[in-house]
């Protein structure tokens, strides 16, 4: 009877604990078994999530009547993303004009080319991504507080809409985060330039005439299609990521968040650290694997389309004969 009663609690016990008896290498099998099935759990979600959204686009008129309008929703998420995130790209944009017009400075160009370096590099790749980078951090930030106590509204929806209900939350976000993401690309290769030109001309004498000339002869059309390609998908792949962490969350009486600022307090009171400390881990790991998607579709996009594709070759400049 007692051996029967132990062995009932030790099969009792949460699997992810480990065993006091558990061999070390048992422990670690089982770490890589969870993040195998972990893993493609995950994209998974992300993948359903994005179906969900494009289905609640496709059937406009028949969206879940539980969740918000779509366009005011969306205005009011792409209002704060521009208004917020305008300084912060033009701040980051800001050193990487000076950084790249320097280069004349440093020896890495020709002088008179330095248009040109600034004007590809921003255009062809750094615009995009470093704005990408930026909007990661401002789409956590935004979308995940606002969405963590979904999941409580939609336990009060029938199952088979739940699905719906998801979907037509999450797409005006999705929506706003990639047209501002694309929008604040333009914003900061406007800044860039605009700092490139002004370095280039005080700290290498360079007039504005040749910084433009060679400005705009090495700029092409479909380098901007590529810019509003990767802006689009870059905010796209950030809020998918953004916006199912925050509806994955518990519902909002369990973390003590999503909640109003009276109902917070008292649960902060109640639970202390816990619950501030649960939201800053969500924020962190939407923000960085938000990060690692906008690298992957670079990536992508290089090896795919750049370097595949032979319209959109590389483009040399040639130094000014001797």
């Amino acid at each position: 009877m007692t051996s029967t009663t132990a062995a009932g609690r030790v099969a009792g016990r949460d699997p992810r604990a480990g065993g006091p008896g558990l061999p070390l290498p048992l422990e670690l099998i089982g770490l890589v078994g969870r993040a195998v099935v972990a893993v493609p759990a995950y994209m998974g979600g992300l993948a359903l999530l994005l179906m969900a959204s494009a289905a609640s686009l496709v059937r406009f008129r028949r969206r879940c009547s539980q969740a918000a309008p779509f366009w005011a929703t969306m205005k009011g998420e792409l209002g704060w993303l521009l208004g917020v995130g305008g300084p912060l790209v033009a701040l980051v944009h800001v050193g990487m004009g000076s950084s790249l017009s320097l280069q004349a400075y440093f020896g890495s160009t020709f002088v008179d080319g330095t248009g040109a370096v600034v004007g590809v590099g921003l255009l062809r790749n750094m615009a995009t991504q470093m704005t990408g980078m930026t909007m990661a951090g401002l789409l956590a930030l935004r979308f995940i507080p606002g969405l963590v106590g979904v999941r409580r509204r939609a336990g009060e929806i029938e199952p088979e809409d739940r699905g719906r209900f998801m979907g037509a939350v999450a797409a005006p976000r999705l929506a706003a985060a990639a047209l501002a993401t694309m929008l604040l690309s333009f914003w900061g290769f406007l800044v860039g330039s605009f700092v490139g030109w002004k370095s280039a001309g005080t700290m290498m004498g360079l007039s504005t005439n040749m910084y433009f000339l060679f400005f705009f002869r090495m700029i092409w059309f479909r380098d901007v299609i590529g810019l509003i390609v990767k802006g689009l998908a870059f905010g796209l792949a950030g809020a998918t990521v953004c916006c199912f962490e925050g509806l994955r969350a518990g519902d909002a009486a369990r973390d003590g968040i999503g909640m109003s600022a009276a109902d917070a307090g008292t649960k902060a009171d109640d639970r202390g650290p816990d619950a501030s400390e649960a939201l800053s881990g969500r924020l962190v790991r939407a923000a960085c694997l938000s990060m690692v998607s906008m690298l992957i579709l670079n990536m992508t996009w290089f090896l795919m389309v750049y370097h595949a594709v032979p319209v959109f070759g590389p483009s040399l400049l040639q130094p000014p004969s001797p």
